[in-house]
């Protein structure tokens, strides 16, 4: 075994997907290991993009939703790798790949380099000038880059971020979601492809700021049943998010919201055509916020600033946390569609996958 492939969160698989399968189409060995710090949809997912079940599983059928949940997942995962390093189970990684900015970015990228292989970093370089903001996701970031020896960047923003950093920088022209996102485009129907054709619009939001500040959540929750009254909505549930709400008196009130339906989580290719058929998404996430800069679709983001460019000054909008910059949003947007624009160009997933055949 040379290549090993550590993949965490939903998002984190999204992306990569398209990479296992130019891998597999190629034919480069590789081992897909899950660290289990989210299992939900991930079968879905496994069949939505026809990628083949991981070798491994650290933390099998676990969900860290919660702080608490968090902080078991990161001592069951500790175990399982301290297990497959005394099993030599990872014994003769050449590379590693980790991806994004999450606890499990960080903690693959440690235990790649306790395994003695290299740490390839995808979706690297980015930066917010606040260490703290995003928190954790900034110092998660920074760490990496240290611990990495492979460094493939989206945008010429991230090659500068990564200036006179140790390793190798490889732009790979664009995030692998364009790929991951053109698959899924691909299989909607003609009538299905006009913005804005469902009538409604989605909400999705699951940052640790926007959830652990009482004061921010309210006001948000708050926002969104404004909203509502305005255009129907479509409220996507992560689990953080449903613990949160669920453990609130925000539930029953967001029940009783006529035009509000509250959605479980659903494969890429739904989700994406759920998207399509908003007039408008209003988020906190950052891989949403990508993907409607890639689409066109008005968005709203749910955060004070943001170290991701794409989009912004054009369909994407920075709320600043503001009730009536959010209000505003909403009234502009309710009523219009936009059109959905072509994923063409190259491919960042052949890009990468050019790179990664010579440590196979």
């Amino acid at each position: 075994m040379s290549l090993l492939v550590l993949i965490g969160t939903k998002a984190q698989f999204i992306k990569m997907a398209p990479v296992l399968r130019e891998m597999d189409k190629r034919l480069v060995p590789y081992r897909l290991v899950y660290t289990g710090q989210h299992s939900e949809t991930f079968d879905l997912l496994e069949a939505a993009f026809g990628t083949r079940p991981p070798d491994d599983v650290l933390v099998p059928d676990f969900e860290a939703a919660t702080h608490r949940s968090f902080l078991s997942w990161i001592f069951r995962y500790w175990q399982a790798v301290l297990v497959r390093m005394r099993s030599d189970a990872w014994k003769g990684v050449s590379l590693g790949l980790v991806h994004g900015d999450t606890a499990s970015t960080l903690f693959g990228a440690i235990a790649i380099r306790f395994a003695g292989g290299m740490v390839g970093h995808i979706e690297a370089g980015l930066r917010s000038p606040r260490l703290l903001e995003p928190f954790p996701e900034e110092i998660i970031r920074r760490l990496v880059s240290r611990m990495s020896h492979l460094h493939f960047v989206p945008d010429d923003n991230a090659e500068r971020n990564l200036a006179g950093v140790g390793g190798r920088v490889i732009h790979t022209q664009g995030n692998t979601l364009k790929d991951a996102l053109a698959m899924s485009l691909q299989r909607l129907s003609e009538s299905e492809r006009s913005g804005g054709n469902g009538g409604y619009a989605v909400v999705s939001m699951h940052r640790s700021e926007n959830l652990s500040s009482k004061a921010v959540f309210d006001m948000l929750m708050g926002a969104v049943i404004d909203a509502a009254e305005v255009v129907p909505i479509k409220f996507v549930l992560h689990p953080a998010t449903r613990e949160k709400i669920g453990a609130s008196e925000w539930l029953a009130r967001l029940q009783r919201v006529p035009a509000l339906e509250l959605l479980e989580r659903m494969d890429y290719p739904d989700f994406v055509r759920l998207l399509v058929g908003a007039r408008f998404l209003m988020t906190d996430g950052g891989s949403n916020q990508e993907e409607a800069a890639m689409m066109g679709l008005p968005t709203l983001l749910l955060r004070r600033t943001t170290e991701r460019m794409d989009g912004v000054g054009g369909v994407v909008e920075v709320s600043g946390l503001d009730p009536v910059r959010i209000r505003e949003f909403v009234n502009r947007h309710a009523q219009g569609g936009w059109s959905l624009r072509l994923i063409d160009g190259g491919s960042p997933t052949g890009v990468l996958v050019d790179v990664l055949q010579a440590y196979a």
